[in-house]
């Protein structure tokens, strides 16, 4: 799946798009300049081209994790909606950036390889998965990437790196400076009964558990060291706290909620900053953010 070199003109009109229609937090300004290319080749050329003009993209994947600010964002966002390719090779499969999780989960339990189904239940795609070294049921997203495929996000031909070679941390592959264009992952041979029997079970249980059915952008903090945020947050009794229209999830503590569909993101860093200052008065551990908070330059709305 390796990427040849783009061909054609990477800079046809982008457009603007909504951020709040692209995430699951359902939040976020316009993105001016926003690029979606329909295969690799493409992406390759886009980010060639923005690098030559000296321009660092976002890299926006399904959005599942990360709250845009308000009003308009200037930084060239590029979109891998379209980059869905997903090939079953042996006891690998290989996915494009933009493959959703949900999809390489039913293509491994269909093809009986196993190792992919604790991460049920996890919106998102393949190249999110892996620059947040996913977690689920215990395992972590980098202990199944066996090679991953990545340009230089200033520009250059596509390389190939071994998963052995990244350095995987909680919650963060350290790929600084790079793309994820596609990824292969070792899975193991598995009962195609059993596996989807598992996966059925771990979704139910986060269907529980964790607020599925409301706008959010899955846990907002890293559990430290030893401890759990979402309890230490319920151990406040946080839950149902509301900042404008963004809440506290009275499901999962470690949830921030768009609980009436109109939460800005204004709403949702207030609430985080009052958790955090609450958590470290009562507790004396300041929590540290799992989701994503793009800061390229925007310009907020104003009101004549």
């Amino acid at each position: 799946m390796e990427a040849p070199l783009h061909t054609g003109d990477a800079r046809t009109a982008p457009g603007a798009v909504s951020l709040a229609g692209r995430t699951t937090f359902k939040i976020g300004g316009t993105a001016r300049e926003c690029y979606e290319p329909a295969t690799l080749a493409e992406l390759g050329g886009i980010l060639d081209w923005l690098g030559a003009e000296g321009r660092r993209p976002f890299m926006l994947g399904g959005g599942a994790n990360t709250l845009f600010p308000d009003g308009d964002f200037l930084q060239p966002v590029v979109s891998t909606e379209k980059l869905r390719g997903i090939e079953v090779e042996g006891g690998c499969i290989i996915a494009e950036c933009g493959a959703r999780l949900n999809a390489l989960i039913k293509t491994a339990l269909r093809a009986g390889l196993a190792g992919l189904e604790g991460f049920v239940g996890i919106p998102g795609t393949a190249g999110g998965a892996v620059v947040m070294n996913a977690g689920g049921s215990g395992w972590s997203f980098g202990e199944r990437v066996v090679e991953l495929g990545l340009f230089p996000i200033g520009g250059g031909r596509l390389i190939r790196a071994r998963g052995s070679e990244v350095r995987w941390d909680y919650r963060r592959a350290r790929l600084d400076g790079y793309a994820v264009a596609w990824v292969r992952l070792g899975l193991a041979p598995g009962d195609t009964t059993r596996l989807k029997s598992s996966a059925r079970s771990l979704m139910l249980r986060k269907a529980r558990t964790q607020p599925l059915d409301e706008a959010s952008a899955g846990c907002i903090f890293k559990n430290p060291e030893g401890s759990s945020a979402a309890r230490l947050i319920d151990e406040l009794g946080l839950k149902g706290l509301r900042r404008g229209g963004a809440a506290v999830s009275n499901l999962h503590a470690n949830f921030i909620v768009n609980a009436d569909g109109r939460a800005t993101a204004r709403d949702v860093l207030g609430l985080i900053d009052e958790v955090r200052a609450r958590v470290a008065g009562a507790r004396g551990i300041l929590l540290e953010t799992e989701i994503v908070l793009p800061r390229g330059p925007h310009r907020e709305e104003t009101q004549a």
